[in-house]
């Protein structure tokens, strides 16, 4: 299962882009920012640029399919635990960047996305919620 999935949204764009030397591995549906070179690498927080659509190869310069972030679209991605409350709407959550894994986590989260609702409607317990990015979140891309 992806990271982070689109949920609604217009056609937005896949770009080819070179794949970074960075030691952190990322793989499909994780959250991408562009380096200082301009390749792509796994995201860190308060810096985000698009959601890879191929896993990183371990070889720089290959090219991998970046899905850009909307901030006007909703996401679905992955909370920290098995449930998730709807006290989380409307709450500001930031990332933790594991390859192939991320979850989000709303302990002092500033920077990243905000929650607009759960992605089960009715599942007070779902783990999985609707966000959408924040915009400072996506103009800081490159390290």
């Amino acid at each position: 299962m992806p990271s982070v999935e689109l949920r609604t949204g217009l056609n937005i764009d896949t770009i080819p882009c070179e794949e970074g030397s960075s030691a952190g591995s990322f793989a499909i549906g994780d959250l991408v920012k562009f380096d200082a070179n301009g390749q792509v690498v796994i995201a860190t927080a308060g810096a985000i640029s698009g959601i890879a659509e191929k896993s990183a190869t371990g070889t720089q310069s290959t090219t991998i399919p970046v899905t850009l972030i909307d901030p006007s679209a909703i996401y679905i991605a992955n909370y920290k635990s098995a449930s998730a409350a709807q006290g989380l709407v409307g709450d500001c959550l930031d990332f933790t960047f594991t390859a192939g894994a991320h979850t989000l986590d709303e302990s002092g989260a500033s920077t990243d996305v905000y929650c607009v609702g759960l992605a089960d409607p009715g599942d007070s317990t779902s783990a999985r919620l609707l966000v959408r990015f924040m915009g400072t979140t996506l103009a800081a891309t490159a390290t």
